[in-house]
């Protein structure tokens, strides 16, 4: 049954993940320059050199890949609507750390290693949370179908 409602939350929660990959995440102005932080490091907007690269923006790239293929995991479980569920939690709960890497962690040490004068957050900071309410969406559903089933299951 791929054609019921949360199937669509957890495909556009799958979409918009997959939005982090082309879209940066926060802008930081010091001086007369302006650097991105994206999910690959952090670039410098004036010479595209990279700053800040490799392992240091790793664990925003494995979180975003992730972020990508749980959902599509979780809309072919959908005969196992416990397990559903449970992942749906999880990618609840992934999102909420991949916010507290953005704000606490990359945001922060960004500004005070460059020195940064203002921060820019953009539509790659919030599409966690959006990620987060779609799942959160999706998990509401899935509950409606096992307790659907459960009350089926008295009758019987």
């Amino acid at each position: 049954m791929i054609q019921r409602i949360q199937t669509v939350f957890l495909f556009l929660a799958a979409i918009f993940a997959g939005i982090l990959f082309f879209s940066p995440i926060a802008s930081f102005a010091y001086g007369e320059g302006l650097m991105k932080l994206t999910i690959y490091g952090v670039e410098n907007q004036v010479d595209a050199q990279q700053y800040f690269s490799g392992v240091y923006a790793l664990p925003l790239l494995l979180m975003t890949i992730i972020l990508v293929v749980l959902p599509m995991v979780i809309i072919f479980l959908y005969k196992k609507r416990e397990l559903q569920y449970k992942l749906s939690s999880l990618n609840v709960f992934l999102n909420a750390i991949l916010c507290g890497l953005i704000f606490l962690f990359y945001a922060s040490n960004v500004q005070k290693t460059i020195a940064a004068e203002s921060v820019s957050y953009l539509f790659g900071t919030y599409v966690p949370l959006i990620n987060m309410v779609l799942s959160i969406l999706a998990m509401r559903w899935i509950k409606k179908d096992i307790e659907l089933i459960k009350s089926i299951d008295r009758l019987r």
